[in-house]
């Protein structure tokens, strides 16, 4: 039996606690791509899984891409992960309700929570739910061209939620590819700091019957890299992001496990601020020690063009971030940046790139 009315009352109780879309998915509407939609991981029973949309606080993006000091970054990043832990207790919130009205339910953490039961899985990074997949299955959003899921009037700066539950639940349809908010300016792939993903081949697949595309993955194991800070750097070198790593992504194999294990000998090693508002240490432990300083490809899009170009420009004029011995942050143009980078202790300069004097025999080849 379809409880129809049951899906208006979760979207009726959703909204009401700042969701701005609701949508609905079933084992049909998501088949395809069972690595990372299946709603059974978690509950064997699920039947549904409902998925809804949370939007970031545009103001303190701008400020966080415009690096602005000095709390541009610790402001955003606060707020990015209240809103995460909020969604998290609407999930709960949800699953309660559920349990009232005599069904089972699960709540999934909507950010760095992986299926550690894979092995390999810190490079793998599986989700236990992909909750991008099911706001698209459900409609709550759809795919921009960097593989994040946006809504039009607010791009790519929501966060997603999703609960499963054995109840049977109306699927809602996807969003129209011609009703989409994203426009591919492909501004995204411009500004990932490692070339994570491709500017011009598309990834296609199909689920739940229909075919959907984004980016081509490169290799994940660059934003792997780029998003726990190891490096900050854009490989144009004219801009960075938060991170003051400097370590050049090499297209070795081994060379890519010489910096993987390098990273967990530089965890803690770079000075901190007491207070926390000025220094910045490299995330090397995915699942547990995470700090914001990338995040460009989905920060940018504001579901505007000219809004999303403004974000470009103040990106890309941001400046380049240096980390001195005591821990503080020191935002300059690139050639000031390589300067005095280039001017520390070689001690100092191996903790954000050991091979900092090839890497400044390159950049000034380029």
């Amino acid at each position: 039996m379809r409880t129809i009315s049951l899906n208006k009352e979760i979207e009726q109780f959703l909204r009401e606690r700042g969701a701005i879309r609701v949508g609905f998915a079933n084992q049909q509407t998501l088949a395809g791509v069972p690595d990372i939609t299946d709603i059974t991981y978690k509950l064997p029973e699920a039947k549904s899984a409902i998925s809804f949309a949370m939007p970031l606080d545009k103001k303190l993006i701008r400020a966080y891409l415009a690096k602005k000091l000095p709390n541009g970054r610790s402001n955003f990043e606060k707020h990015m992960f209240d809103l995460y832990i909020r969604i998290w207790r609407i999930e709960k919130e949800l699953v309660v309700l559920l349990q009232k009205k005599g069904f089972k339910g699960a709540a999934f953490f909507p950010n760095n929570k992986f299926r550690e039961d894979i092995p390999g899985w810190r490079l793998k990074v599986v989700p236990e739910l992909c909750l991008r997949y099911v706001a698209v299955a459900s409609g709550v959003g759809s795919f921009g061209w960097s593989g994040n899921v946006g809504i039009k009037d607010y791009g790519t700066t929501i966060l997603l939620g999703a609960v499963v539950t054995d109840a049977v639940l109306e699927p809602s349809d996807p969003i129209p590819e011609e009703e989409s908010f994203c426009n591919d300016c492909k501004l995204c792939a411009r500004v990932c700091p490692l070339k994570m993903f491709s500017d011009k081949e598309a990834f296609t697949f199909k689920m739940g019957g229909r075919e959907y595309s984004y980016a081509k993955r490169i290799d994940i194991r660059r934003c792997i890299i780029g998003c726990m800070g190891l490096t900050g750097l854009h490989h144009s070198g004219k801009f960075s992001t938060w991170s003051p790593g400097r370590f050049e992504y090499p297209e070795d194999e081994d060379e890519v496990t010489r910096l993987l294990v390098h990273s967990s000998m530089t965890k803690g090693k770079w000075p901190q601020i007491p207070d926390g508002s000025k220094g910045f240490n490299v995330s090397v432990d995915l699942g547990y020690d995470i700090q914001i300083s990338c995040g460009n490809c989905s920060n940018i899009c504001f579901g505007d063009p000219k809004e999303t170009a403004k974000n470009y420009k103040i990106l890309t004029n941001s400046g380049c971030v240096i980390q001195k011995e005591n821990g503080e942050i020191l935002i300059l143009p690139p050639e000031e940046a390589e300067k005095v980078f280039q001017s520390m202790d070689p001690k100092h300069m191996r903790l954000y790139d050991y091979n900092y004097k090839r890497g400044l025999k390159k950049r000034k080849r380029n």
